[in-house]
């Protein structure tokens, strides 16, 4: 398992594609609104929301409305 704080920058493009690997991953909200598309489901996360997923569904974790956010992201990784 690999641990990041990860800045996620003011932006307003709402394009993005979904991406699939193997592993899983969980997400804490430090600062900010998250939006997390995963498969056909789309999440909010704030500050302080937990989430926790399986990497081989298509996926996407960018900031809410373009906004600032910050994240610890703990990734796992089958060797």
């Amino acid at each position: 398992m690999e641990p990041f704080i990860v800045d996620i920058d003011a932006n307003g493009n709402n394009e993005f594609h979904l991406s699939a690997h193997e592993g899983e991953e969980f997400i804490m909200v430090l600062k900010g609104t998250l939006e997390i598309n995963y498969g056909k489901y789309t999440y909010l996360l704030e500050e302080g929301d937990t989430i926790y997923y399986d990497s081989i569904v298509p996926h996407h974790v960018h900031a809410f409305e373009g906004q600032e956010a910050r994240i610890l992201a703990v990734i796992y990784t089958p060797i």
